[in-house]
This record gives C-alpha cells, sequence and structure tokens, in this order.
C-alpha cells in the first residue's frame, strides 16, 4: 500500500470527518488479497475497529465491491470414524 498524501490536523477538533471516499479507498484497500485490516488502519491513522465498522455498513448497504460474508456453523470433527477423546 503506497500513501498519497498526509493530513496535518491543526485544529482543536477531536474527531477527523471521513468523507465517503475516503472511507470506501480504505476498505477496498483493506479488502486487497494479503492485505493486512490493522496494517491499513495504522497507515490511515484510525482505530482498526472503525474501519471493520465501515466494511460492515458498506456491505449492509449492498456495496458492490464488498465480498459477502458466508455463515458457517462449527462443530465437532470425528478422526478416523470416532470422537476424540477428551483429556
Amino acid at each position: 500500500m503506497t500513501i498519497s498524501r498526509a493530513e496535518v490536523i491543526t485544529s482543536v477538533e477531536w474527531r477527523r470527518r471521513w468523507s465517503q471516499d475516503e472511507k470506501e479507498r480504505l476498505v477496498a484497500a483493506s479488502l486487497e488479497p494479503g492485505a493486512n485490516v490493522s496494517e491499513v488502519a495504522r497507515v490511515a491513522g484510525l482505530h482498526v475497529s472503525q474501519l471493520f465498522r465501515w466494511r460492515k455498513e458498506l456491505y449492509r448497504h449492498g456495496e458492490a465491491s464488498i465480498a459477502p460474508f458466508v455463515r458457517s456453523r462449527l462443530g465437532r470433527q470425528r478422526h478416523r470414524g470416532r470422537w476424540p477423546k477428551r483429556r
């Protein structure tokens, strides 16, 4: 990932305002193959949970660039035809 610009915040505003284009760009960067979500968030200067929230919101609104999440159910696995022994 390359950084195209840097922003210096000099006001006393507590929260940074992100445009929809910036959010979509960061979400797209976090979805690239081999991308590390924590690294994308750190480079952008935001908390990783905020980036995950944007991903969830964009998915909820039906953005085509977001891969759908697949619901899965985990269960016990059998080993060689029998259940594994508990320790």
